[in-house]
């Protein structure tokens, strides 16, 4: 179902993008019940956000509904407009720290009209889309060729060998989570080994090198 927005006159939506001190950046995030279509059982499991639903009980489902309308009337100029004068702004942005970037293929050009907007603004977009192969190819057709595209397949234990190194094979970064004691699954992430509290913000390596990479978080 298409969340509306108000049709009453001189009706304009408040913005709903957010700084994230824990990354170091403004992020713009989507609820998971609507968004999050492609996640594994296991990332359903351990999803660090029903941490904070149990926490936030109260306040997380009118969150979760102005980020979802927010979202239907993002475009570049919007995007643009909200991250002017931002003091904080890092010239980074992330799609998004709860629920899905890549809902259906309707978000693929949204998307792509946002980064081709805002060319001086670096965008990380993990994803669990690339598990719905249609979605995979427009990804990679459409958004992964932007140079201001930081797009990462997130993994977990639950996905076999063959399929992320199929993904490799595509030419997709890949963002690990999920057994601290796996020794292959790439970089490091400071951020959540070394707890550098707000590194993602100028990291050069893992999720914002213009290389493809494979980048192991830890568990929460």
């Amino acid at each position: 179902m298409k969340l509306k927005l108000s049709k009453r006159k001189g009706f304009k939506m408040k913005t709903e993008i957010r700084f994230c001190q824990d990354i170091g950046m403004f992020a713009q995030d989507r609820s998971r019940e609507y968004s999050c279509l492609h996640r594994t059982a296991f990332c359903e499991k351990t999803c660090y956000n029903g941490k904070l639903e149990k926490l936030y009980s109260s306040t997380i489902p009118g969150k979760d509904s102005r980020n979802d309308l927010y979202w239907n009337e993002l475009n570049g100029t919007v995007l643009k407009n909200a991250l002017k004068n931002r003091k904080l702004f890092t010239g980074r942005f992330r799609f998004c720290t709860r629920g899905e970037a890549f809902r259906d293929a309707s978000d693929i050009p949204k998307i792509r009209e946002i980064l081709l907007s805002n060319p001086e603004v670096l965008f990380w977009i993990p994803t669990r889309a690339w598990r719905n192969f249609s979605l995979r190819y427009l990804i990679q057709d459409e958004i992964m060729p932007l140079r201001n595209a930081r797009v990462q397949a997130s993994i977990d234990p639950s996905n076999d060998e063959l399929e992320i190194e199929l993904l490799k094979a595509d030419g997709w970064s890949t963002m690990f989570y999920g057994d601290d004691t796996a020794t292959d699954k790439g970089f490091k992430c400071p951020k959540t080994w070394n707890k550098a509290k707000g590194h993602c913000a100028v990291c050069e390596k893992g999720c914002f090198s213009e290389k493809r990479t494979d980048v192991h978080l830890k568990q929460h």
